[in-house]
């Protein structure tokens, strides 16, 4: 069971965000039943939420890794790409959209870092985590 925080403005698509995650197994939390030093697992944000998008920019900067699913009926935009989520779901969506995105964020190789080789070991990179982008270093 994770926990989730749902940050999104309508009070109806709050509450079935809610159902569906209980539905699904998990505990979700609002922004207001979240506790300071609390970790959530993963956070469902509604980006066209100016609030909410900040609440979202800070738990990115004290949860660097922590997976953030945008569900929106608007596209990906610049501020939402700054945020590096893990996944983009349309709205309208179906259970399993959201179902599929979740499970695929909370997969412990799509948080956790890569582990390091010995040196010389593969000549290639690994392959990125699902859902999220390779970034390669100097």
């Amino acid at each position: 069971m994770a926990t989730v925080l749902i940050v999104d403005p309508d009070p109806a698509t709050r509450s079935l965000l809610e159902l569906l995650l209980q539905r699904l197994g998990h505990r979700p939390i609002g922004p207001r039943e979240w506790v300071e030093g609390e970790e959530p697992d993963a956070v469902v944000l509604e980006p066209a939420s100016r609030p909410g998008l900040r609440l979202a920019r800070g738990v990115r900067r004290r949860f660097p890794s922590l997976p953030i699913l945008c569900v929106s009926i608007d596209g990906p935009t610049r501020e939402t790409r700054e945020l590096d989520p893990a996944a983009h779901v349309m709205k309208p969506f179906r259970r399993s959209q959201l179902e599929a995105a979740l499970e695929q964020a909370l997969l412990p190789s799509a948080a956790a870092p890569p582990a390091r080789q010995p040196a010389g070991a593969g000549r290639h990179p690994p392959p990125p985590a699902p859902g999220r982008r390779l970034v390669r270093s100097r």
